[in-house]
């Protein structure tokens, strides 16, 4: 890779980000398609953000990823954010457009995305296990394509009751504070369950955000969005069920050829990012 004055820099925002296999894709997928650019990442602690967001300007970086913990502190910090971005209060991509930042949200929408890779109908009842900012951006694209109902059991209902009361769509949600019992109950007629939570995220690869998928009927889909480890002890529940899963790596390719396309105006082959994910992961 060359590196001149004409380089294009992207790169990172989380805290932490050395887990984040973001650096490894794009620049792989950058190279493949000739693209004079790097991504790098940043560990940007929390007082350090709005510090961070202004580089974005002072050294022309064309744009960056925004990850935890920062996808919701970062919107003050911007000049405008896409109708995406706030109808799910947060943002996971800044584009620095002629110094102007304008904030987008590509968690929905790649999703969406791996849902329908899935051949999985966008229809009934939605479960979300958490109700971080992972989950609300879910939401928000699965009510806009059809979801008839949605609900979230988390350790802290009130923040559970906080985005329910709050999605902009007009869906019926619950919100109930996390147990097994009334995992339980609701998981029993539920279409499509989401783990939005990280347990279960390596290296911690031996937990699972709920004990049993022993209540699950045929046909219901389960679902991580964690990528590593591909198939994690909640997928092996209900793999062993006999249940359709789906991790977290499509999505997460989904979203990174968003971000290179709100970028830089490309489409990346898709099949290439997943072999290249693939390869690290397996």
């Amino acid at each position: 890779m060359r590196i001149d004055a004409n380089t294009q820099y992207l790169g990172l925002f989380g805290n932490p980000v050395g887990h984040s296999l973001s650096p490894l894709l794009h620049n792989h997928i950058l190279q493949k398609m000739g693209c004079n650019c790097i991504y790098l990442p940043f560990a940007v602690p929390g007082e350090q953000l709005k510090d961070a967001v202004n580089a974005i300007r002072s050294l022309n970086f064309r744009g960056v990823n925004v990850t935890i913990p920062h996808k919701e502190a970062v919107i003050p910090y911007l000049d405008d954010v896409s109708p995406e971005a706030a109808a799910c209060g947060a943002v996971n991509v800044i584009s620095n457009e002629n110094g102007r930042l304008r904030g987008y949200n590509t968690d929905g929408a790649g999703f969406i995305a791996s849902l329908q890779e899935a051949e999985v109908p966008l229809q009934g009842k939605a479960l979300f296990i958490g109700a971080g900012g992972a989950a609300r951006s879910l939401a928000v694209s699965l009510a806009a394509q059809g979801i008839s109902r949605l609900d979230f059991v988390d350790i802290d209902l009130q923040r559970a009751q906080a985005l329910a009361a709050s999605l902009p769509l007009d869906v019926p949600a619950g919100a109930h504070v996390m147990n097994e019992e009334k995992f339980t109950q609701l998981a029993r007629f539920s279409n499509i369950i989401i783990n939005c939570t990280p347990v279960g995220m390596y290296p911690d690869t031996n937990k699972s955000p709920v004990a049993t998928l022993d209540m699950l009927q045929p046909g219901t889909v389960v679902c991580d969005i964690i990528y590593n480890p591909l198939n994690t002890a909640f997928l092996a529940m209900g793999q062993a069920r006999g249940l359709k899963t789906i991790n977290g790596l499509s999505m997460f390719v989904h979203q990174a050829a968003l971000s290179l396309e709100i970028w830089l105006g490309i489409k990346p082959p898709l099949q290439l990012m997943k072999e290249v994910l693939l390869r690290e992961l397996e």
